[in-house]
């Protein structure tokens, strides 16, 4: 029993990690339509931003909008120009797949070759611990849940009470209609990238700090786990994103205790691919990247 409430604790902390790179992936694919695979690899760069600002004595929760702002300009500098040009080519799902996996690939090596393929650990202070039942907690992971609760309801607010939320959520309906009735679908494109890039970002972070952490392979390996909660709680939802990231949070903190850690990677996909068989509509969606 002791195993199953820590894994339900350890799972909460898990799923709040998820759910925001999930609720980043969501917003993004829902408007784009562009199943984006380097969202992993830039999870990764923003974690080595955050791991770099501690070599540099910059306090970690700066660090933390650092690593979310290199996550953003990195994204927008991506869908602005290599998935510009092959959207305006007509490029169909499975060539804008292929486009996404090149691209992390790259992204990858690229961190893998200037890290010389090495584990760099952080050593920042966790903070006061907390006991709740047989569940431990520090501080720092108390304040990853409440960062993941607090980005939910902050988007949350801006899809439903800002103009750019209900301009966003029109072109994810029907993009051309939108268009036509004067919505600047440029400028929400341009925001979609930036906000769904920070969250990738901080996601990354929020994962470094949580494990102490980092090395090249870092959210390649997190991102089964947000293409999961991201295509079960249904796209362009943040709420169904949160919920789906708890469910895969307690399945795969409950496999790591029952079989290892090594098996909550292996959970994690066997997830998706359930996920992918059991809703294949969730990522067969037309390719039209507004540009």
């Amino acid at each position: 029993m002791n195993v199953f409430l820590q894994s339900i604790g350890f799972g909460v902390i898990t799923a709040s990690i998820i759910a925001i790179g999930a609720m980043g992936f969501s917003l993004q694919f829902g408007l784009t339509n562009v199943l984006n695979l380097s969202f992993g690899s830039i999870m990764t760069l923003a974690g080595f931003v955050a791991y770099l600002c501690e070599t540099a004595g910059i306090n970690i929760w700066l660090g933390l909008v650092l690593g979310g702002l290199s996550g953003a300009v990195a994204t927008i500098l991506i869908g602005k120009s290599v998935f510009k040009i092959f959207a305006r080519r007509g490029a169909k799902l499975f060539e804008m797949v292929m486009v996404t996996l090149s691209l992390a690939l790259i992204i990858e090596y690229s961190i893998d070759a200037v890290s010389q393929d090495q584990i760099y650990q952080l050593t920042f202070p966790q903070g006061s611990s907390f006991t709740f039942g047989p569940i431990t907690v520090t501080a720092s992971q108390l304040a990853i849940i409440g960062i993941g609760i607090a980005i939910f309801a902050a988007l949350e607010a801006m899809l439903k009470l800002t103009r750019l939320g209900k301009a966003l959520r029109a072109m994810a309906v029907d993009p051309s209609l939108a268009r036509s009735c004067g919505i600047p679908t440029d400028r929400i494109v341009n925001a979609t990238w930036l906000v769904s890039g920070f969250l990738c970002g901080v996601a990354g972070v929020v994962f470094v700090i949580n494990s102490l952490s980092v090395d090249s392979y870092t959210g390649t390996l997190f991102l089964p786990s947000v293409l999961a909660a991201a295509i079960l709680g249904g796209v362009g939802s943040p709420g169904g994103a949160l919920v789906a990231s708890l469910v895969l949070g307690i399945v795969t903190e409950l496999t790591a205790a029952l079989g290892g850690s090594a098996y909550s990677t292996v959970a994690a996909f066997g997830v998706l691919v359930v996920v992918l068989l059991s809703k294949p509509s969730g990522v067969a969606r037309k390719v039209e990247l507004t540009v």
